[in-house]
């Protein structure tokens, strides 16, 4: 089977992060090993992007850095999947009261910028990578089942899946022939794009002493640590935060791509229905 645009983006951003994460477990360069006698130096054969105000390799500590806000941005998602969808595909197909109450939580919510609520939550949660993580699911999960239950009353209101009713089939049935085949793609774009979204979320509240707290190589902790070392050397809030914008902007063009891919085969695959009807 010929591969699609999509199948090779997911392949390539896979292939991407496995080879960061694997990378920083098997870097030979310790990231907490402290040598304050090289401390600030600049990039060399030893130290491929220097030395951080304490002596520790650059390197060492993105890559390590790498599997923490990549790491939990990615155990974010899925956790925002795993509860959201769900809860849209309930509310989308019971309606009546718990599509009402839904409604209302879901709404009060999204009333609020999604910086402003993980930063209140993590505050009441205090300061800690996890604690980050609760909060930006929490944040996170009602814009999935939001996108699902939309979906989902949309599919269900359909002739197929009004035909399949008539026919007997269960609710399970239902959900595996219709509804999942419907929200698959909107899910897979809406997350992948999230990621980078994430990504910025995590390491700003990092940034701000909320979220991974020393010595953790997280990135935007990383930019935390050397602000006061940015006239003597830069490189220490470059170097990070372009890994911060870039990977972000990786994955923000990979949903990008990804969406285009699909409303390309759903365009096509409603001209062939068409042609199919028109004989």
């Amino acid at each position: 089977m010929k591969r699609t645009l999509s199948s090779r983006l997911y392949l390539l951003l896979f292939l991407f992060v496995f080879f960061i994460l694997v990378l920083s477990w098997f870097w030979p360069v310790s990231s907490s090993a402290v040598s304050v006698p090289e401390r600030l130096q600049g990039p060399s054969a030893a130290y491929w992007l220097g030395t951080d105000q304490l002596g520790r390799d650059v390197l060492a500590r993105m890559l390590e850095g790498a599997s923490y806000t990549i790491g939990f941005s990615l155990l974010a998602i899925v956790l925002s999947v795993l509860l959201g969808v769900p809860a849209g595909i309930l509310a989308g197909m019971k309606g009546g009261w718990i599509d009402r109450l839904f409604t209302r939580i879901g709404d009060s919510f999204l009333a609020f910028p999604d910086f402003l609520l993980a930063l209140l939550l993590s505050a009441v949660l205090g300061p800690g990578l996890f604690n980050v993580v609760i909060a930006v699911v929490l944040v996170k999960w009602i814009q999935y089942s939001y996108l699902v239950r939309g979906i989902t009353r949309e599919v269900t209101q359909g002739q197929a899946v009004l035909l399949s009713i008539i026919n007997g089939s269960s609710t399970a049935a239902i959900i595996k022939a219709h509804v999942f085949p419907a929200i698959r793609s909107h899910v897979l774009v809406m997350s992948t794009t999230d990621v980078g979204k994430v990504m910025l979320l995590i390491a700003s509240l990092s940034y701000i002493g909320l979220g991974a707290q020393p010595p953790s190589a997280e990135w935007g902790a990383m930019l935390n640590e050397s602000r006061a070392y940015f006239t003597d050397s830069p490189r220490l809030l470059l170097i990070p935060g372009a890994a911060i914008a870039g990977t972000a902007l990786l994955f923000h063009s990979a949903g990008d791509k990804w969406r285009d891919s699909f409303l390309k085969e759903e365009t096509e695959a409603k001209e062939e229905k068409q042609r199919a009807a028109n004989g």
